[in-house]
């Protein structure tokens, strides 16, 4: 007799089973309902870099003026500084048995929580709204190799089916998306490895960096920066996808594994995107145009579907987590419809993306605004966690001290700011155009939670 049909059986209908409607919200997972183990959930996180976006990150680090050996160290360091604080956040989940930003009311109280999870909606839609218009972008690429006439009726076709397919695997809940990571990362994986081999060729293995002094040192911890910041955009997702492991497991094996999949994850899909971008150092990070044209027709096909398939995988999580945070602000629905109302948010403003804005400058300004205030957030978060040892009780409607500390790192990341939007002056003047606000935020918030919190 199978799991499923031991608990029909026993009357315990299953909650959270493949192809079926996940029945739990926010509240907290029983322990009869707990399953799995922290290697499946590190499945899921390589799977949700195992991406486009991971790609163009990395490659990203060459239009700074960076070498292959030193970007790849960047890389490296940003993707083990990340990882490690979004694995230590993930140790919530199975503690709690809820999301990230319902675990967070342990540290904020329930209505200071209410930020986070703001955030969270804000973070996930946007980040929808961005891997929409990839994904569709993908796909109007295919259409065109196929024959078909570009145009804006042929990119709406795209976009309503990226869309559609991403909220309808989201709805069905976290063991589906679960099932379709895991195996998702395998293929993604796989397929990165016969496209780097099919251009290993063609890479630039001797590129050296092009800035020196200062402004070398400059451009590398700005390298550090983006990978930073690029895994710190899923730090309030952390536990949404750990809650289901039971609670007994070692904090060390759940923040070690989960960390481990990130971190490995993201520096393979950015190294490759640094030795891809070697190819054409002048091309400005476009990975789309250059292996398009540099790749065979065998490899560009099969390249836009992992494009556009990546961006759909990494939907998944965007309209899951915008859906339970949601909830976490008191909406009297199912989980479900919940997800479904991000979806169509987020569907509302990819349209407005691909078709109205300046794509480039909304999503520039998307990352600094998100970037900004998740790591002072996550340090706080974590520094309630492991050395406070605030666990599930009697919860406080608000925890001022620890507001206070988050909008102190918030504050004072502000001036190492360098974007579009906003150029701070430390950051401009003192160090050469180098956006350290993330790491400011992080370490700032938790030394000030250190401070007022064992008051």
């Amino acid at each position: 007799m199978s799991t499923v049909e031991r608990q029909v059986v026993e009357g315990h209908a299953p909650v959270d089973d493949f192809l079926k409607v996940e029945t739990h919200g926010i509240d907290p997972i029983p322990p009869s309902d707990r399953k799995g183990s922290p290697r499946d959930v590190a499945w899921l996180w390589v799977a949700a870099f195992a991406n486009f976006v991971s790609l163009i990150t990395g490659a990203l680090l060459i239009t700074f003026g960076l070498g292959v050996a030193d970007a790849i160290l960047a890389v490296a360091v940003g993707s083990v500084l990340a990882a490690s604080m979004h694995g230590l956040l993930s140790v919530a989940g199975p503690r709690f048995g809820t999301t990230q930003v319902v675990a967070a009311r342990h540290t904020f109280g329930v209505r200071g929580a209410y930020g986070g999870a703001v955030f969270t909606i804000f973070l996930a839609v946007g980040w929808f709204a961005v891997d929409c218009v990839i994904a569709a972008q993908a796909i109007v690429q295919l259409a065109r190799l196929a024959g078909l006439p570009p145009g804006n009726l042929l990119s709406g076709v795209a976009l309503l089916l990226v869309v559609v397919v991403s909220v309808l695997v989201a709805v069905y809940g976290h063991q589906t998306i679960a099932v379709f990571e895991k195996y998702g990362a395998i293929v993604f994986v796989i397929f990165c490895a016969i496209l780097a081999l099919s251009l290993l060729p063609k890479v630039n293995w001797g590129l050296a960096p092009t800035l020196a002094g200062a402004d070398h040192l400059a451009g590398f911890v700005l390298g550090t920066s983006v990978i930073f910041a690029l895994v710190a955009s899923w730090f309030s997702f952390a536990s949404d996808y750990s809650r289901y492991l039971p609670e007994r497991l070692p904090a060390r094996s759940i923040a070690g594994w989960i960390g481990a999949g990130t971190a490995l994850s993201m520096f393979l899909f950015g190294s490759l995107g640094i030795l891809l971008a070697t190819i054409d150092p002048k091309g400005g990070g476009n990975l789309l145009a250059l292996i398009s044209g540099k790749a065979p027709l065998a490899v560009v096909v099969p390249f836009l579907l992992f494009i556009a398939v990546g961006e759909v995988w990494a939907n998944y999580l965007d309209v899951y987590t915008a859906g339970l945070s949601g909830l976490a602000l008191n909406l009297r629905i199912p989980r479900w419809a919940a997800a479904l109302g991000c979806g169509v948010v987020g569907g509302v403003l990819a349209y407005f993306a691909m078709f109205v804005s300046n794509f480039a400058a909304q999503y520039t300004n998307f990352l600094l605004i998100t970037y900004l205030w998740v790591p002072p957030w996550a340090a706080v978060v974590l520094v309630d966690l492991f050395l406070f040892g605030r666990r599930a009780g009697l919860l406080s409607l608000f925890r001022g001290r620890a507001m206070l500390a988050w909008l102190i790192g918030l504050a004072v990341a502000i001036p190492f700011v360098d974007s579009t939007l906003w150029q701070g002056p430390l950051a401009v003047h003192l160090l050469h155009n180098t956006d350290i606000s993330g790491y400011v935020g992080a370490l700032v918030g938790a030394a000030a939670y250190l401070i007022l919190g064992r008051r």
